[in-house]
């Protein structure tokens, strides 16, 4: 076997594990490409616009840069990228987590402010050929995250993420090879509280925005989640297929747990002909996370607080020309459903339907890229509610947080975005690029507004 071939399909398949069938990273090798690439760029932009989740700042802006490269020896290829980011959004409430909504519980901040986050992310790669057909490597990525709330009652968070996955893959032939890959990630967040006698500054919501006042007087929160799983993908040039399952053993502060999993499946199949490829793809992913909290005493160990499972499944058509302007046309269509029940503070129900259409082309012209796409979207949602009479004096629900959420996610938008790519001629490797995007309403939301826009402008050199 060819080497150089050879170790360009190995590190063909042991990417696409490591990002889970995603393009990102994706390293596909051929004899006549370099034997390293490189990309540096910096990059700023703004967002604003009232079509926004109660988590979204009605105006922010961003800047950061990065630097990434990836070289190819004759017995082994490896990656590496480095990026930092700075993002400022100007009246801010809700959600004090960096990723809202991921956990199932959260502390919602009752005043509006200034808020900042910053961002910083290391990723490697590495893959070696052992000889007769067999390679193994090892894929790291650390992030770490802050985030400052300033406000008259202010707060500050703490997250790191690192994650870890070796793989072994076997080629069977020039063309044709299985990798496996093993997951371990440790998550961890550190929340300082504001310090303040009133309870009513932070609400703990406990799962579909009930929950209770809560005063921590300055003391941290913490929040510590270790994942282990495993995926494994078959590759062929007609051919690929994936799956992926991941279990968590997430754990709240000193009272609650949140145990949960994540399993899905992808596969892409591509038929050639006439100087044009036809790429059919399906995914599908099921997420669970169940909210527990510890009982001091009593028969059972725990009580249940929430359930909330989520189920999503995307079909992908795409066409990749070979010659002429325009390079690709694709088509997307992704629906998800989601199921969130309270169990602990009575039996209440929500369910969350949504259905996106995503129409792409990328084109080429000389020195310019251009790639644009439409959408279109929405969703049903019912909410079961507890009525006015069932409710006790400890029982608190954020209505009008939860509303604006639900609001946001199902109401009918439309939308439009591009990217226009400029290589500069008399300096090689340097590039301009502007991304522009437009989402708009298609009804009054509770947001008080129809639009929202974003700008992204870029300059890059790779060499």
């Amino acid at each position: 076997m060819n080497r150089v071939l050879k170790t360009g399909l190995l590190g063909l398949l042991l990417l696409p594990v490591l990002a889970q069938g995603q393009e990102i990273g994706l390293i596909r090798l051929a004899p006549e490409r370099p034997k390293h690439q490189r990309d540096a760029a910096v990059w700023g932009g703004v967002e604003e616009g009232r079509f926004r989740s109660a988590d979204m700042a009605l105006f922010q802006w961003s800047a950061g840069a990065r630097v990434s490269g990836v070289r190819h020896r004759k017995h082994a290829s490896r990656t590496g990228s480095l990026s930092f980011g700075q993002t400022t959004g100007k009246d801010m409430s809700s959600s004090m987590f960096l990723d809202p909504g991921y956990y199932p519980l959260d502390f919602l901040e009752t005043g509006r402010g200034w808020k900042s986050r910053q961002d910083v992310r290391l990723e490697g790669g590495y893959v070696h050929d052992l000889g007769d057909a067999w390679a193994a490597g090892l894929q790291v990525s650390a992030q770490a995250m802050h985030v400052a709330k300033k406000q008259a009652v202010s707060h500050s968070g703490l997250g790191l993420d690192l994650q870890m996955e070796p793989t072994v893959t076997y080629v069977m032939d020039d063309e044709m090879g299985i990798a496996v890959a093993g997951i371990l990630r440790m998550r961890t967040e550190w929340l300082r509280l504001p310090e303040t006698d009133d309870a009513s500054a932070v609400f703990l919501d406990q799962g579909m925005r009930y929950g209770s006042g809560f005063s921590a007087g300055n003391s941290p929160f913490g929040v510590l989640e270790p994942s282990f799983g495993a995926s494994a993908i078959l590759y062929s040039p007609e051919v690929t297929v994936g799956v992926k399952d991941v279990w968590k053993r997430g754990q709240a502060g000193d009272r609650f747990r949140y145990p949960g999993s994540t399993v899905s499946v992808f596969a892409e199949r591509t038929l050639e002909g006439f100087g044009v490829d036809h790429v059919y793809g399906v995914s599908y992913r099921r997420m669970r996370d169940q909210l527990r909290e510890d009982t001091p005493s009593g028969d059972q160990p725990f009580t249940s607080l929430s359930d909330r499972v989520n189920r999503a499944l995307e079909l992908k058509y795409g066409i990749r020309l070979h010659h002429g302007a325009v390079k690709s046309v694709g088509l997307a269509l992704e629906g998800s459903r989601w199921v969130e029940r309270s169990a602990a503070l009575f039996p209440d129900l929500t369910k969350r339907n949504l259905g996106s259409a995503t129409l792409s082309a990328s084109f080429s012209h000389g020195a310019f890229d251009l790639d644009v796409d439409v959408l279109a979207g929405g969703g049903l949602w019912r909410d079961r509610g507890r009525s006015r009479d069932e409710k006790t004096d400890t029982d608190c629900r954020r209505t009008e947080n939860w509303l604006r959420q639900m609001d946001y996610q199902m109401v009918p938008r439309i939308g439009a975005g591009g990217a226009l790519t400029f290589r500069v001629p008399s300096v090689q490797g340097l590039y301009l690029r502007l991304d522009g995007r437009w989402r708009r309403a298609l009804r009054l939301t509770l947001m008080g507004g129809y639009n929202r826009e974003t700008g992204t402008f870029t300059v890059g050199y790779k060499f």
